[in-house]
């Protein structure tokens, strides 16, 4: 009788049986002896056939092709072996949709970009095989970028499958084997690890688990028995998996969902800890140069979902051309900013051979966004940035699941998923707040005008999933509604609900009440975060104007186009805000109420004149557009339009009909 479940030595035991797949694991074990003994030829044909990993049908029967990694890495085009029919197997994977952007170069369609980057992992691993001086470089390669590649598809598919059971499907009454969360899941933790994995005091393996402790060994990040942290974190972390698909009901309810999101958002995070270790050792170690660019393209195009200048100049560093070590205090400085981005800290890092590069300075409370300094901890708030970035990102391909995962972005944010302080918040949540929006001198207005309390969140959930089509937006459209709609209604509101809750808390605070002090500056604090937005770095003019995305980064656009810059070129809006937002925590400690509301008064009205100019820059730009035009500058100039007609309505009617 065949295994239903497959025990590794590191202490894990699946809850299906994954020991085929696992044995991948083998095929680059082969592929790096037959290098090391110059048989190229030998380890293209384990490359490109298999050797060790057999495949089985949906009956069980045992297939007459092995699973092979040239397989796994063609996974991406459509109509290749392992894809789904006419469409590439990670399709709608956001990793493998950041990586598509990452790779990209400006202004180039992304269907050229996807034809041909596709499989750039078996790209470079064939490359490597053909060259005779690369030693065993195509075997680790096909760990590193093929596997990795794989195995975090087959977190996102476990997630996709799970919604696929919410929704009705029965996977045990499926014979098919095509939706099978438990399966995926197990997947999973059979490529991270891998057959053959063994424990102290070799640690001797093959696939991503023996790639952490190697990253472990050189930066000191091991627990007291010598695994790396890396891997002790999400060996728990997919226990943790595992926990909820042995409930009754897994999968059926929006709390599995959600727990499940945050589990599959951690694994990824930790996943690109090694990558970045071994990137940074391969740049110092002069024999592990030829290492540098398939570490980078492990890295650099994951970082499409961070600030864009950082992933540009990095891209420019390490992959446009040949990595050079006059580049590296640079290119460590880069990344040393990304890591907050991709859900690690410094100290997940570590330090790098006794002290070769130190362990970078951690956040602190006091972290500087744009020039603010915070007194409270808002660092995880002001990522909401980032989530709306990474919608923005996958709207950009198509998907035949309503954009699911940019669904679960807005529903449950990665940003909220990946802080275990309880301060970070969804976008959805954002938009569904009426407790914080009730402050807001302007909820009556709003109120009144769209007749319910969840006006955006409405419509964005409708974007999501409008069959009927009932917005009337086009499919170029629908993504740019959706992601204005976010920043120019669902933040504005709740930022006019913190600058409310700010003041009422001060008003309520005794000048003792040093509780209520702390609530009034805390909500203070909330709203330049967001106001600000984490993708402005520390700087205090804020980043590049291709960087940012919230109210800051609108007022240094339209700063241009209005001409209201300051002599450092970003808005003069800004300059005011920021001696503000000094201004209000000095005033709310003090409880100084009285001056206090005249700066959120100030600050109020600075955050809407970004909103009128550019209503009229959109309305001056779509002037010549039909009604029925699909472009997405009709959809943003009417959300922005949308987001100030109730307070254009209470000052004047006449004016608000107009527009």
């Amino acid at each position: 009788m065949a295994a239903t479940t497959t025990t590794f030595d590191v202490g894990i035991t699946t809850l299906t049986n994954v020991t085929a797949i696992s044995r991948i694991a083998y095929d680059i074990r082969d592929m790096a002896e037959a290098l090391e003994a110059n048989d190229f030829l030998t380890a293209r044909r384990i490359y490109e056939n298999g050797k060790n990993a057999p495949q089985y049908n949906f009956l069980g029967d045992e297939m007459d092709e092995f699973l092979s990694l040239q397989k796994m890495g063609k996974a991406g085009i459509a109509g290749s072996p392992l894809a789904d029919g006419d469409r590439g197997l990670f399709d709608e994977d956001p990793t493998f949709m950041f990586q598509m952007l990452g790779m990209a170069n400006i202004g180039e369609p992304l269907s050229e970009v996807i034809s041909k980057h596709a499989a750039y992992a078996d790209a470079y691993i064939t490359q490597e095989l053909n060259d005779k001086k690369a030693g065993t470089l195509g075997a680790q390669s096909a760990a590193i970028l093929i596997v990795s590649q794989y195995a975090t598809h087959q977190l996102w598919d476990g997630l996709q499958d799970c919604y696929a059971v919410q929704q009705g499907w029965n996977p045990e009454a499926d014979k098919t084997g095509k939706i099978n969360p438990k399966q995926s899941f197990d997947n999973f933790i059979a490529l991270y690890i891998g057959a053959g994995q063994t424990l102290a005091p070799d640690w001797e393996g093959d696939m991503l688990y023996e790639l952490a402790q190697a990253g472990g060994d050189m930066f000191g990040t091991q627990n007291r028995e010598g695994e790396a942290n890396v891997n002790t974190e999400i060996k728990q972390l997919y226990q943790n998996i595992q926990q909820i698909m042995s409930e009754r009901d897994f999968c059926k309810r929006d709390e599995s969902i959600e727990s499940l999101w945050g589990l599959v958002n951690k694994i990824i995070a930790k996943m690109y800890v090694p990558m970045v270790q071994l990137l940074i050792h391969s740049m110092y170690d002069d024999q592990q140069y030829q290492k540098v660019r398939m570490y980078a393209l492990a890295v650099v195009p994951q970082l499409s979902q961070c600030r864009p200048s950082i992933q540009r100049a990095l891209k420019s560093y390490l992959l446009d051309k040949q990595y050079d070590r006059v580049d590296m205090p640079r290119i460590v400085s880069l990344l040393q900013q990304s890591y907050d981005c991709l859900g690690f800290t410094c100290s997940d890092i570590g330090t790098y051979g006794d002290n070769k590069v130190a362990e970078c300075a951690a956040i602190v409370r006091n972290h500087p966004i744009a020039g603010f300094v915070p007194k409270e901890p808002v660092q995880a708030l002001s990522k909401i940035d980032l989530d709306i970035l990474a919608i923005e990102q996958l709207f950009k391909f198509p998907s035949t699941t309503y954009n699911y995962m940019a669904q679960l972005y807005y529903k449950y944010g990665k940003a909220a998923a990946l802080d275990d302080t309880g301060s970070a918040i969804s976008l959805q949540h954002m938009a569904r707040s009426p407790d914080d929006e009730k402050w807001s001198p302007y909820y009556s207005e709003y109120l009144s005008y769209y007749e319910e309390d969840y006006y955006a969140d409405t419509r964005i959930t409708t974007a999501f999933r409008d069959r009927q089509n009932v917005l009337k937006l086009s499919d170029e459209q629908r993504g740019a509604y959706i992601v204005s709609t976010i920043q120019y209604n669902v933040v504005l509101q709740y930022l006019m609900g913190l600058v409310g809750a700010a003041v009422q808390a001060c008003e309520e605070a005794k000048v003792d009440d040093k509780a209520g002090r702390a609530s009034g500056l805390e909500k203070w604090d909330s709203f330049a975060a967001i106001y600000i937005g984490s993708l402005e770095g520390t700087k205090s003019q804020g980043s590049e104007l291709i960087d940012g995305l919230m109210i800051w980064n609108l007022a240094n656009k339209r700063s241009v186009s209005f001409n209201t810059q300051n002599g450092d070129f970003y808005a003069k809006i800004n300059d005011e805000m920021i001696d503000l937002l000094f201004a209000g925590q000095s005033e709310v400690s003090r409880s100084d109420c009285t001056n206090f509301e005249k700066t959120t008064t100030r600050a109020m009205h600075l955050m809407l004149l970004p909103f009128i100019q550019s209503t009229i820059w959109y309305a001056i730009k779509n002037a010549n557009l039909k009604s029925e035009s699909t472009s997405e500058d009709l959809a943003i100039g009417e959300v922005l339009a949308f987001s100030i007609l109730p307070i254009v309505q209470k000052y004047d009617r006449n004016a608000e009909a107009t527009m």
